[in-house]
């Protein structure tokens, strides 16, 4: 697809662009506009999508500045050509030194040599997008993304980690009306507690020893975007108890200030911890959950998606692989990678991509070049059921609302179930209108999924019950809704 997709391309206007050129470019792969030097600078930062091509135009020496400057503050950004004389060989090289990505004589306008810049910058492109969806649990997983980031709540990713909970919360925020202001990710386990207050909502000069101005805090710099709180079962309780007034009240106090200051941000946060039993512990506030978990997204692993392996790794060998030398996976190395268990799900593919990038030397990836964090007998890690903790806290919420009422004694009726927090989400608007329906199908195939591999990996339906948490006689009802539509019922382990 990104082959297909136009570049765009700014054309320095100090330089006309005659219908000749124009021509070649366009059929080159890019889409032309002239501009001032003044309006590019604000263009790269405003085209949040990936990457453009700039042509500059060698006149005087400040343009070198220019250069360098642009190639400072975007980097990857931007794709740097130069138009020189073709006897100008000092600012040549001189540009080259600066970092620019391409040099171009002035009247040697060729289509192969434009067609060969529209290559490179295709694979920046490429090397700058990192989003693979491709499974279809992915796919359903994209939709319920981009559902839930138009409506602007808060959420919350559930995942292990290495599996992609990042990325989700980076489209979360780009499918939301909110996707022109910032987008600001703060990792909760790294925050150094006796700083943390201060870096969530800044501080006042004067509030502590070093303090010598006042500086905003997180809170403040998402203003207008969205904040993005990985790990957030990490933070103490006292910092929990504060998160949850910013959240509630949209203001912060800064430490040593006796303002509050109102802010405008949305909430997208992720944990690898099962926050419920945070909740029981005692180690996570029950409110603030429910504050930050108004719709709960779980991302599954990279084992649970396995047709999302072979793209993602060829993704992986254009990020990483050299531009000037193409890599491929030979048949014995994607076989490899789709018998992995992948414990360390989309983190250790991408390490294990890399150290084979490094070991091949032929432009091929063969079987022996893959080297895997674990050991060779990994077969029986995939096979082996997971903790009941970790199972817990990947599961469908609605089938943890059912696990709840059975711990309680409640009765579990099935057509009544839903998902917990999530609720008044799911049950607004008609019940049979497309929104409802497309969530509650990307929930459904979410849940099945979960049931499928749990059904695989245990010898009776009772125990499968138990893994999932739930009654035999729901288990029942859950399997025949997914024979009605369609979806074949594996075969239990038989040892």
């Amino acid at each position: 697809m990104y082959q297909e997709h136009p570049i765009d391309l700014i054309w320095d206007e100090s330089s006309p662009m005659d219908a000749n050129v124009m021509g070649i470019l366009t059929r080159a792969g890019f889409s032309p506009r002239t501009m001032g030097a003044a309006a590019v600078a604000q263009y790269v930062e405003s085209n949040g999508f990936g990457p453009c091509v700039l042509c500059m135009h060698r006149r005087e020496l400040p343009d070198i500045q220019m250069i360098r400057t642009l190639k400072q503050h975007y980097g990857a950004k931007i794709y740097l050509v130069l138009r020189v004389d073709p006897s100008d060989v000092e600012s040549t090289v001189e540009a080259i030194k600066c970092g620019v990505d391409d040099v171009i004589a002035d009247g040697s306008d060729q289509q192969a040599k434009w067609e060969k810049i529209a290559g490179l910058a295709r694979l920046r492109l490429l090397k700058n997008d990192s989003y693979v969806f491709v499974d279809e649990t992915s796919q359903h997983l994209l939709a319920l993304v981009e559902r839930v980031g138009a409506a602007e709540v808060t959420a919350l990713m559930y995942g292990p980690t290495g599996s992609g909970k990042e990325v989700l919360a980076r489209l979360t925020h780009d499918f939301s009306p909110r996707r022109d202001g910032p987008f600001v990710p703060v990792n909760c386990a790294a925050l150094p507690e006796a700083l943390a207050e201060s870096l969530l909502f800044g501080h006042a000069k004067g509030a502590f020893t070093g303090a010598t101005r006042s500086t905003e805090g997180f809170f403040t710099q998402a203003q207008g975007g969205t904040l993005f709180l990985d790990e957030i079962g990490e933070l103490t309780l006292p910092l929990q108890a504060k998160l949850l007034r910013a959240i509630q009240e949209k203001e912060v106090l800064p430490v040593g200030s006796s303002e509050t200051q109102r802010v405008d941000v949305r909430i997208v946060a992720a944990t690898n911890r099962d926050l419920r039993a945070g909740i029981r512990a005692g180690y996570f506030r029950e409110d603030l959950y429910f504050r930050v978990s108004t719709f709960r997204i779980n991302v599954p692993g990279l084992s649970a998606r396995l047709d999302d392996v072979l793209p993602l790794a060829n993704y992986f060998l254009v990020k990483h692989g050299r531009e000037d030398r193409a890599l491929q996976l030979s048949p014995e190395a994607a076989a490899k990678l789709l018998a992995y268990a992948w414990p360390g799900n989309v983190r250790e593919l991408e390490n294990v991509v890399q150290r084979a990038i490094v070991l091949s030397n032929d432009g091929v990836i063969a079987g022996n070049h893959l080297v895997f964090d674990e050991p060779a007998d990994h077969e029986l890690y995939a096979r082996e059921p997971a903790p009941m903790d970790n199972v817990h806290a990947f599961e469908p919420a609605s089938v943890q609302r059912e696990r709840w009422r059975d711990a309680q004694g409640a009765p579990t009726n099935p057509f009544t179930a839903h998902l917990g927090a999530q609720s008044a989400f799911y049950e607004s608007g008609d019940e049979g209108s497309e929104s409802s329906a497309g969530l509650q199908g990307a929930m459904d195939a979410n849940e099945f999924r979960i049931i499928v591999d749990t059904i695989k990996n245990t010898r009776t339906r009772q125990e499968a019950a138990d893994m999932l948490g739930i009654s035999q006689r729901t288990l029942r009802y859950k399997i025949a809704r997914m024979r009605e539509r369609g979806i074949q019922i594996p075969k239990r382990r038989s040892a």
